[in-house]
């Protein structure tokens, strides 16, 4: 039944993957592929300011449903933002949602909601993932303008010999999750084919209290639901077809049903991703190219939310869809002087929606997103140079921007600004860094950088028609980041820290006004903060790891009714505190994250505060090829908390609307069983 929906262009090309496994297991095994490590890699462009790692020990022995929570434990930068059990969101030094980027395998990746109930990070089975890798900051020219950075989700590639990973795991709640990959190829063709399932049942709070309770408005045959069930397929095939040139075929279906969303007026009946991409590589091209990589992609949403679950008189549901078309060339060059890298890349995203009574079958909001099409253009070049003891990156990018709701003819669209007519938006604008890196010595490194950067409006910023006189504003501009980092490396006999700082200007900031009209505006803010993380090396294969991150955000100017002088959305302080031990196959991590209150809150905007809060877990392996098994208590004490997930509002609802506050699970106890052969 996971197979429903998926077209027939998908089911050929699964098809062919499963020939390429067929043939490859006919082949001479010459190389077993393991996933031995997701990596996460905080880079700003060429040159990093640190690379964090979890090796595939570590992301086995997580619970974890998805990326979001994985980020928010092991990256003292990000703060998960909890909607529900599945499909949560994560900040990153205070940006988040649309302030970030989210890529996999470089090509666009947006949810359909307009209230971000399918944030991307949920899209992918962590099956699938090789690594992350995290763009902090204004510090990437190759990639359309993210605000506050990227993140990019490397997924596995298929590999010569034959190889099998099957990986399962039960937990508290009634938590399940399986899956099932299968390599094989040889030196001219190689493919790999997945399949994952998850689902769980409502967990509860420290306090006894399961999702539902969060929302009166479930009805009672909704209270014990199960909060989501999930199925993903995903399949490569890669050609090699000259010693120096491949081509990479790619597909990743997901099926998700019923996924509870307590803070907000509904849940997603249905949620269905489509994913393809083309690859073409060329390396060593003479004088002329290392690398050059042509690549054409197709990626598509549909999202299904309705009010199937709750105490209503009318049986409501929306309809949205949302895609993207892009390609991207690429060339890297050694000049002599420098590695150039420079290319073009383009999208075309559309975006519509309309709500329906589903007793009836009329169409009761047409224009819920009036089939809004998006357009950018970008060219871009970076250079990344050594010299003696300075490493150099610079970039530089120029965007078209182009921002249009279609449907006009037979329909009169309500924007709340100024009552304005404005539809059709086009711009141009640059962005760019220079960014360096110092080594006083071998073991110790000053590193810095300034950037610009800039992120448009999104279509539901525009021209959302949400109930309750909530309307995009098709008149707001992009908002530029102008940013400086700096920061201190310093590795030595079994010691390391790591410190930086950000201080970011932020003009034309997209901000909700709780009105009337209840819209969205531009204000100018600014958002400042720093982290700091230590590892010490200790006796018997242990080691601990201390770390602290927090940020700020105030206004410049303010929106309509709004004097608050807040920014909202910013995640208070942080830190974690980490003993390990690894050693001959065996594994255990214990670590206690704290956060402070969150107290700087917009409270003009109907931003809630959120009480400080501890939480301990505990985590355990061992390995015994080709078994690993894995056990975990995360939430040891079973207490009850919040994370600081009043940082999205509800667009529905309007700002001032005072958010449903989501706590954490209480005490998570689970197992995981993972074969490689």
């Amino acid at each position: 039944m996971f197979f429903y929906g998926i077209k027939s262009t998908g089911l050929c090309c699964l098809g062919c993957m499963l020939g390429v496994l067929i043939s490859g297991s006919l082949a001479k095994a010459q190389e077993i592929y393991i996933m031995d490590k997701l990596v996460i890699k905080a880079e700003p462009a060429g040159e990093g300011m640190e690379t964090e790692r979890i090796n595939r020990k570590l992301l086995r022995a997580h619970k974890v449903v998805d990326l979001a929570e994985i980020l928010s434990d092991e990256y003292i930068e990000a703060t998960m933002i909890r909607k529900g059990a599945y499909g949560n969101e994560v900040a990153i030094r205070g940006f988040s949602q649309s302030n970030l980027g989210f890529f996999v395998d470089d090509t666009l990746l947006e949810g359909a909601c307009g209230s971000r109930k399918d944030p991307s990070l949920s899209h992918l089975s962590l099956l699938n993932i090789e690594r992350l890798e995290i763009t902090q900051g204004p510090f990437d020219v190759t990639r359309a303008g993210a605000l506050g950075g990227n993140i990019n989700i490397v997924t596995r590639r298929p590999r010569k010999g034959m190889n099998t990973d099957i990986f399962g795991k039960y937990g508290s709640f009634g938590f399940i999750s399986g899956g099932l990959l299968v390599n094989g190829g040889n030196s001219l063709v190689r493919g790999l084919l997945g399949y994952s399932y998850s689902e769980s049942g409502q967990y509860q709070d420290g306090a006894g209290n399961q999702l539902s309770d969060y929302n009166p408005g479930y009805s009672e045959e909704a209270r014990d639901m199960k909060a989501f069930q999930k199925h993903d397929v995903w399949g490569k095939v890669l050609f090699n077809l000259t010693e120096n040139q491949s081509l990479l075929l790619d597909y990743k279906y997901g099926n998700a049903k019923d996924i509870m969303t307590p803070r907000v007026g509904m849940d997603i009946e249905s949620e269905k991703i489509n994913m393809s991409s083309i690859e073409y590589t060329l390396e060593n091209f003479g004088s002329f190219s290392k690398k050059i990589k042509i690549k054409a992609y197709y990626n598509q949403v549909e999202h299904d939310p309705s009010n199937k679950y709750r105490n209503v008189s009318v049986y409501m549901a929306n309809d949205v869809m949302t895609s993207f078309v892009g390609a991207k060339i690429e060339n890297q060059q050694d000049s002599g002087w420098a590695l150039l890298t420079y290319g073009v890349d383009f999208y075309v995203r559309k975006w519509n929606g309309l709500q329906i009574n589903k007793d009836t079958g009329i169409i009761t909001k047409p224009y819920l997103f009036p089939d809004v099409e998006t357009q950018d253009i970008g060219l871009y070049i970076k250079a990344d140079k050594e010299m003696d003891k300075v490493l150099m990156s610079f970039g530089l990018r120029g965007d078209w921007f182009q921002n249009e709701a279609k449907k006009l003819e037979d329909s009169v669209l309500i924007f709340s600004q100024n009552l304005t007519d404005t539809n059709k938006d086009s711009e141009i604008f640059p962005s760019g860094y220079i960014f360096g890196k110092y080594f006083l010595t071998d073991e110790l490194n000053l590193f810095g950088g300034v950037g610009h950067s800039v992120r448009t409006p999104t279509g539901a910023e525009r021209y959302l028609q949400a109930s309750g006189g909530f309307y995009g504003n098709p008149d707001l501009k992009p908002t530029r980041n102008t940013e400086a980092d700096i920061g201190i490396q310093m590795e030595r006999n079994g010691f390391s820290l790591r410190a930086k700082g950000f201080y970011s200007l932020l003009k034309d900031y997209i901000y909700q006004q709780s009105g009337p009209p209840k819209t969205w505006t531009n204000i100018n803010a600014r958002m400042y903060g720093a982290d700091l993380k230590i590892v010490i090396d200790l006796v018997y294969n242990t080691s601990l790891e201390a770390a602290v991150a927090c940020q700020r955000g105030t206004k410049e100017t303010q929106p309509l009714n709004n004097e608050d002088q807040d920014l909202a959305q910013i995640p208070p302080l942080k830190t974690r505190l980490a003993l390990s031990y690894d050693n001959s196959g065996f594994f255990g991590i214990v670590d206690w994250i704290h956060s402070e209150k969150a107290g700087n809150v917009d409270a003009d905007a109907g931003e809630q505060e959120v009480l400080g809060w501890n939480v301990f877990n505990l985590r355990a392996g061992y390995e015994y090829h080709p078994f690993v098994v894995n056990v975990g208590i995360e939430n040891i004490l079973d207490k009850a908390y919040a994370v600081a997930n009043s940082y999205e509002w509800d667009v529905v609802g309007g700002s001032g609307a005072n958010p449903k506050i989501v706590n954490e699970p209480g005490r998570f106890v689970f197992v995981n069983i993972s074969c490689m052969f």
